[in-house]
């Protein structure tokens, strides 16, 4: 499989387990891709919003822009694929010499043909634009990936795939921020799929932390929790990257990945 293959299968699953009614972009696909649209203002609203991609990335912000981008590459694949069948069936069925004698059927057909030879090449044009903010956002995603180094250290096993602790520091803010999550199942696909909810404990600065994470992290558990032996992950990394839209999204994706494999 190709890096691009590999990084629409990794989106793939990313969407199953993204929150329904959570917009994944604020392009309207279909209305770009309609018959008759004004094929050149499309452009520019492509042309803006991978501007504002590039632009992103560029300050290391990974979501929502390489989640958006996905998508649009997604439904822009699905569109060509279709476009393109029906362009073989056009192009085979729809014989100029048997319209010759109805002449206003002709015309007709013959501005199908133009509409759709249009829509198959704003459709390839969107593609090769998008290509680029897929290819840097998947090196940006392996970067920060590899860069971000998790553990487990709790020994019980018990609620495995209930209720738990993490830690993930925000190096920008210079703060260590505890979560409680809680693993949920959505039943809205064919397969059953996990889902994570979060909750920010509690925030605590690195400069007042001495201790090991292992050993604040047995402190916090006996003291200020209310689960009994709870499965517990900390979090580290050196990148100071934007927390919000970058680190924190997929320091979740990595820990619900760990929770679906074992």
């Amino acid at each position: 499989m190709t890096d691009f293959g590999r990084l629409l299968e990794i989106v793939r699953d990313k969407m199953r387990d993204i929150k329904a009614g959570k917009k994944m972009t604020t392009l309207d696909v279909k209305k770009l891709t309609s018959c008759g649209s004004d094929w050149e203002t499309n452009q520019y609203t492509i042309l803006n919003k991978v501007k504002l991609w590039k632009k992103q990335l560029h300050k290391n912000i990974l979501f929502p822009a390489l989640e958006e981008s996905i998508q649009l590459s997604l439904s822009l694949e699905e569109i060509l694929r279709e476009n393109l069948e029906c362009k073989l069936w056009f192009d085979t069925e729809i014989k100029v010499t048997k319209l010759n004698e109805r002449i206003s059927v002709y015309e007709k057909a013959h501005q199908v043909g133009f509409q759709l030879d249009k829509l198959l090449e704003f459709t390839e044009w969107a593609l090769k634009l998008n290509r680029p903010v897929l290819d840097e956002g998947k090196i940006l995603k392996d970067f920060i990936e590899e860069n971000l180094i998790v553990k487990k250290i709790s020994s019980n096993n018990n609620n495995f795939l209930g209720n738990g602790y993490f830690t993930l520091p925000d190096n920008k803010k210079e703060l260590l921020n505890i979560y409680f999550y809680e693993i949920g199942w959505d039943w809205t696909h064919q397969n059953i799929v996990h889902t994570l909810n979060t909750k920010l404990i509690r925030s605590i600065p690195l400069e007042i932390i001495k201790n090991p994470l292992e050993e604040l992290m047995k402190e916090f558990i006996l003291h200020s929790q209310e689960l009994f032996d709870p499965v517990v992950f900390v979090f580290e990394t050196d990148l100071d990257f934007p927390y919000k839209e970058t680190m924190y999204p997929l320091a979740e994706e990595k820990l619900l990945k760990i929770l679906d494999i074992q």
